[in-house]
């Protein structure tokens, strides 16, 4: 979301917590947008605040004129009709079909994509203790709990999750990044072809996420690769994306650096899923 707002021409302006309902916390400056961090480490996703705008507890959430909208797709098609420029959601077919269904591939794989991160990035950082895990039960029985946060929490806290799922999960990215790359081995710019779209803001975003794990796209996707680095390149991602997070992703690729100095984390499981 934040990608396309930069894309979009607006500029990021204040920071306001996620749960400031003033006036002058809602009035944001012409052209810029308003950030509302919610840090997924500090569980603030998981408060009674949060869970009143997002009964899934999950991100992202976009207020504008008074309206909420929390589904991705939605935001970004909403974005295409109220600021206009170069449109994100194709609106021609079989090339939106063809783009939907790439986004559709990539919302598929956000399970797997949460399963990766907590293995080999997150850690006990992400555990739930017995307090933390009841509100979170009772947050969740408030909304519909679409993304089986409940279930996921209670068996990652309690390493109720064998290895073989996690080796599952990690596979399924494996296979999809390997299809991109090859996709990607005509020359295109962007995934859908000549023209960024909604396709490329997800994968990106996807593959950023999966960076901060120690994935080694350079080695195992070249053309993947090269691909992100034109997309992380983009003022909009610079600014809009990174922005206050580089301290952080610096963090977490140089833990993932370190394990793989000492022959552990993603690089060797992956490693040795693939020979085997």
């Amino acid at each position: 979301m934040r990608f396309v707002l930069g894309e979009k021409g607006l500029k990021r302006g204040r920071e306001e917590k996620f749960d400031a309902d003033t006036q002058d916390a809602a009035q944001a400056q012409e052209g810029h947008w308003i950030s509302r961090s919610v840090s997924l480490i500090k569980k603030e996703n998981m408060t009674q605040s949060y869970a009143d705008i997002h009964p899934n507890m999950v991100v992202p959430a976009l207020v504008h004129d008074g309206r909420l909208y929390l589904e991705s797709m939605d935001i970004i098609e909403y974005l295409d009709q109220a600021f206009g420029g170069a449109p994100f959601v194709p609106a021609e077919s079989p090339l939106r079909e063809n783009t939907l269904a790439l986004v559709q591939l990539a919302k598929e794989l956000h399970l797997s994509l949460r399963y990766v991160s907590f293995r080999w990035s997150l850690g006990r950082l992400a555990m739930l203790n017995p307090k933390e895990s009841q509100h979170l039960k009772t947050l969740a029985s408030q909304g519909k709990d679409e993304e089986n946060l409940v279930s996921f929490y209670d068996a990652y806290s309690n390493n109720g999750i064998p290895q073989s799922v996690f080796d599952e999960h990690l596979l399924k990215l494996y296979t999809a990044f390997k299809d991109l790359d090859t996709q990607l081995g005509d020359g295109r710019q962007f995934l859908m072809g000549d023209n960024i779209s909604i396709a490329d803001v997800f994968w990106s975003m996807k593959m950023l996420r999966l960076i901060e794990t120690g994935y080694p796209f350079k080695k195992l996707h070249p053309a993947l690769y090269e691909w992100y680095q034109r997309m992380y390149a983009r003022p909009a991602f610079q600014n809009e994306v990174m922005g206050r997070n580089r301290t952080l992703n610096r963090v977490w690729r140089s833990k993932a650096a370190i394990e793989r100095a000492f022959g552990v984390g993603l690089s060797k499981a992956l490693n040795h899923l693939i020979a085997a």
